[in-house]
C-alpha cells in the first residue's frame, strides 16, 4: 500500500477533478491515480443521499441544462475540510479520509457548479464515445447467471434469469433514449468549456492513470 502524502505546512492540497458521463471509467481512473500519488479519494456518489438532483432531466435539460441544479452540499463541505488538513468521514465505505497532498474526486461536471468550483485545480475530461459508454454501463448493471449456477439450474430458473438480462437491458437502453443522453449531451458541453486535460477513454485505464500523474505532477510544480 502506497503511504499517503500529507500537505505541506505553506501549500493547500492540490485537488484533482476526474470528469465524464457515467459508464466512461471516472471511478476506476480515481482510484488507480490515486494510487500513484498517495492521494486520498472522494465520489460525487457516495453522498447521494444528501443530494438535491434535478426530478426531470429533460426538463432540467429544457431550461438550459444548469449545472447549479445538482447540489451536493456534503461532497462540497467535506472537500473543503480536507483541504483544511481535517479528516472526514466517507459516506460511502464508513471510513476515515485523511487530508494528503493530493486530492482526486470524481466530479462529473469538473468546474460547471458553483460549490465545488473554486476547491478543484485541476480538471480530467474523459472522453469516450457515448456507445462505448453505453455498452460499459450496460454490461456492468446486468446479472446474469453464473455458468456453475446454469449447470445445475431448472428450466424455469434458466428461463428466470435470461429474462432478468433483457428486463436489465432494455430498461438500460429505454433510460439512455429517454432522458439519460440528453443528459450526458449537456453536462459534456458544459465541462468541455473549463477543463485541464482530456484522456482518450478508449486506452486501458492504466495508461490513462499514468497520463493524468503526469499532468498533475507538472501542474503542482508549476504552481
Amino acid at each position: 500500500m502506497i503511504d499517503a502524502h500529507e500537505p505541506t505546512a505553506n501549500r493547500e492540497p492540490f485537488v484533482v477533478a476526474v470528469s465524464s458521463v457515467s459508464g466512461r471509467g471516472k471511478t476506476t481512473l480515481v482510484q488507480k491515480a490515486s494510487a500513484l500519488l498517495g492521494a486520498s479519494t472522494m465520489f460525487f456518489d457516495d453522498c447521494r443521499d444528501s443530494s438535491e438532483y434535478p426530478e426531470d432531466v429533460l426538463k432540467w435539460v429544457d431550461r438550459g441544462a444548469d449545472l447549479n441544479e445538482w447540489e451536493t452540499p456534503e461532497f462540497a463541505n467535506d472537500l473543503s475540510a480536507l483541504m483544511r488538513g481535517e479528516r472526514v468521514r466517507s459516506p460511502g465505505v464508513g471510513t476515515d479520509v485523511a487530508p494528503t497532498e493530493f486530492i482526486v474526486i470524481e466530479e462529473r461536471m469538473g468546474r460547471g457548479r458553483a460549490e465545488m468550483a473554486e476547491s478543484i485545480d485541476f480538471v480530467a475530461l474523459i472522453d469516450t464515445p457515448l456507445e462505448i459508454a453505453l455498452a460499459r454501463r450496460s454490461a456492468r448493471t446486468m446479472q446474469p447467471i453464473s455458468l456453475d449456477g446454469a449447470a445445475n439450474a431448472t428450466n424455469e430458473e434458466l428461463a428466470g434469469a435470461l429474462t432478468g438480462v433483457v428486463e436489465c437491458l432494455r430498461s438500460e437502453l429505454r433510460g439512455y433514449l429517454n432522458a439519460s443522453r440528453a443528459l450526458y449531451i449537456a453536462v459534456q458541453k458544459q465541462v468541455e468549456a473549463d477543463y485541464d486535460l482530456v484522456l482518450d477513454g478508449r486506452l486501458p485505464a492504466d495508461e490513462l492513470a499514468e497520463k493524468l500523474v503526469e499532468a498533475v505532477k507538472a501542474a503542482r510544480d508549476s504552481e
